[in-house]
């Protein structure tokens, strides 16, 4: 089976003959690469030759070209602190009020701010790669992106204070993240990484979560897979009734946070394909050789009946130990390969 075609095993809730191995891993493969994050994100060239090198050395069955959180709201007039060595963060957001919001319109993918940037990127690794590696572009659900926008504090208050704009910004949040990731599946991505973390129940509650961003959260999902691309949601989630919630979007995976015990969630949602979840900082970067591999082999052991892609939980760090990934990745290819008697 080609790695499309196991990752379509696991959304279908079916063993694939080799289980898919991904990692969250763009800090960590920049320095891999000899670069500061600056560097990384510099042109589309330098991100496609860090990412084959990656894939290359590890053995990844995805590219994951998340690039960074602020991407689609530059153009916007959010303000944006590039980083050397940590992906840009938002340093001035919107003013939450109705003229802003009414003001707002979907920029063009195509030339908008460094989206040509992600978008060539795509491109290339799809050209050099074709289907042999899953290409993941990457937005944020309307949710998250309200407060990407707008801030968390003045988002937040305005759940209260103001529900009719806040509705209204979901709006624009939500065909902005269809525009945009539509342009990352024609550009060649055959996933988009949906990130929702602001909407987990870190911060929000399960109703308020059913209530404000599982429909547009839905709608998103829905025109993705329409276009043919799979769709990975992640919040970060690292409780049951979160991810119960979370899995009414109908991803086609559901990322699970590094926090909960992916054999708890997979006992809660046996009929949904999970993605996850080995510990980025505890495990590849402050543990042992030997813990990666303990817990790599416990995890597959959950995986071996179907349904699950094996992955980190959250974001590599750029400090994480090489052979610790080295690690992780060849004890999962070994137990499946155990388990399921494949030589």
């Amino acid at each position: 089976m080609s790695v499309l075609a196991n990752i379509q095993a696991c959304v279908d809730m079916q063993v694939p003959h080799d289980l898919p191995v991904f990692a969250l891993s763009q800090e960590f493969d920049a320095k891999y690469s000899g670069l500061t994050y600056e560097e990384y994100i510099r042109d589309p060239e330098t991100i496609v030759e860090a990412q084959l090198l990656a894939i290359e050395r590890f053995g990844w069955d995805w590219s994951w070209l998340h690039l960074d959180d602020t991407l689609e709201f530059e153009p916007l007039g959010v303000g944006v602190a590039g980083g050397v060595n940590v992906v840009p963060a938002t340093t001035d957001y919107l003013p939450f009020d109705r003229r802003t919001v009414r003001r707002l319109s979907v920029p063009e993918p195509r030339k908008s701010g460094r989206m040509p940037l992600l978008l060539d990127a795509i491109s290339g690794l799809r050209a050099a790669r074709g289907d042999e590696t899953c290409i993941t572009g990457r937005v944020a659900a309307p949710f998250s992106a309200v407060t990407l926008i707008f801030g968390m504090t003045n988002s937040f208050l305005s759940l209260v204070d103001a529900p009719r704009l806040f509705v209204e910004a979901l709006k624009f949040a939500e065909e902005q993240a269809i525009s945009w990731g539509l342009a990352q599946i024609e550009a060649g991505a055959h996933a988009i990484w949906l990130g929702d973390c602001n909407a987990s129940t870190h911060l929000i509650s399960v109703p308020d979560f059913e209530k404000w961003a599982l429909e547009p959260c839905l709608r998103v999902t829905r025109a993705f897979k329409e276009a043919g691309a799979f769709v990975f949601l992640h919040n970060s989630e690292e409780r049951i009734p979160g991810l119960i919630a979370q899995a009414k979007t109908e991803p086609s995976l559901l990322s699970v946070g590094p926090g909960l015990d992916i054999s708890r969630a997979r006992a809660a949602l046996p009929e949904q394909a999970l993605v996850g979840n080995i510990d980025p900082i505890g495990l590849l970067q402050l543990g042992s050789a030997s813990q990666v591999a303990a817990e790599t082999d416990r995890q597959v052991r959950v995986a071996a009946g179907g349904g699950m892609v094996f992955n980190s939980g959250e974001c590599i760090p750029r400090e994480a130990k090489v052979p610790n990934l080295h690690t992780m990745i060849d004890t999962a290819r070994k137990i499946w390969n155990i388990l399921h008697a494949r030589t």
